[in-house]
């Protein structure tokens, strides 16, 4: 039951910030397909940080680990790479008007490709065989150990949930809000008065890279191992898309829907045990039941769902 919390909290910080991420981008009018991109970008950034963190602190000594609290500072960096990588996809959407979805889809694509060339430089450099070891002697917690209750007291979590608050404050509360939240509405009528529709996108998808790349980090952490076999995060950037397009585009709401799908994650996982070994060989399919549900609510929930009006039409001043 405690590595069902635990890894639930897990999922729950990185859905809630990959749907921080799309929401940021499509408040500007930028459909974001590559929110899963996103996420892998900012694992693999983590992995390469933590990596050289360790070697200049500790000289390359392999019986060495460094504090978990330099996690921090390997998140950021990533976190910065990722909004980096993020201004390619603006530079397609916004700079060259391209089509939102496939500019998107194609992020999702290069990240991976990005990742698995990277990965195989990491592991030799590390020389640990196939997988990426970890340099940390613990994630920063107050246990390491996923299957001690204490792990919930985490760095995941308390970002997850500053990153929630200063977003949901950030476009309901200040004036900035308003004014970023009126691109993806009208950007003409926003334009006439007197608000830099491009330079407010570009805000809008710097953003969304650095918030995704928060989640991608949490990732790396929490799955390093998993990560440098599958190059992937599990799909989960496209179930944060879900989430996103479930809660209407609103913070608020998208924190209970990914709750809900973090819970449904982490008890896919873990969960068969407590059905008994019976369940066991049923076990496959247990894993694919969030991602069945995902496609279940996509469906039915959707349908009443209104995003932004502007949302993946390309902004052309002359047109008023």
């Amino acid at each position: 039951m405690t590595l069902i919390i635990t890894y639930g909290l897990m999922f729950f910080a990185i859905l809630i910030l990959g749907t921080i991420s799309g929401i940021f981008s499509e408040r500007v009018g930028i459909v974001n397909i590559a929110i899963n991109g996103f996420l892998i970008f900012g694992a693999i950034s983590y992995l390469y940080i933590s990596e050289f963190l360790w070697k200049a602190i500790t000289g390359g000594n392999s019986e060495l680990k460094i504090s978990a609290w330099y996690q921090i500072i390997a998140t950021l960096f990533s976190a910065i790479l990722t909004s980096l990588f993020a201004v390619l996809f603006g530079f397609a959407t916004i700079k060259l008007k391209s089509e939102q979805t496939i500019s998107g889809f194609a992020m999702n694509i290069l990240a991976v490709g990005i990742a698995a060339l990277l990965i195989i430089v990491l592991t030799k450099l590390q020389g640990q065989g196939s997988q990426i070891a970890s340099r940390y002697k613990t994630e920063l917690a107050l246990s390491g150990a996923p299957a001690d209750w204490r792990n919930i007291i985490s760095f995941k979590l308390f970002i997850a949930i500053i990153v929630s608050v200063s977003a949901w404050f950030a476009l309901r509360k200040t004036k900035w809000g308003l004014r970023f939240r009126s691109i993806g509405e009208n950007p003409q009528a926003a334009d006439v008065a007197g608000i830099n529709v491009n330079k407010t996108k570009w805000q809008g998808i710097i953003i969304a890279g650095f918030v995704a790349g928060i989640g991608g980090s949490i990732f790396a952490e929490m799955n390093s191992a998993e990560f440098s076999v599958t190059h992937d995060v599990q799909g989960l950037g496209y179930i944060a898309l879900a989430i996103m397009i479930t809660s209407r585009w609103k913070v608020s709401l998208s924190i209970l829907v990914s709750l809900f799908f973090s819970l449904l994650l982490s008890t896919s996982f873990f969960g068969v045990s407590l059905f008994g070994a019976g369940f066991s060989k049923y076990k496959e399919l247990f894993y694919t039941l969030p991602y069945i549900i995902t496609l279940v609510i996509m469906v039915f929930g959707s349908k009443g769902s209104v995003g932004p009006a502007a949302a993946g039409v390309p902004y052309d001043k002359s047109k008023r």
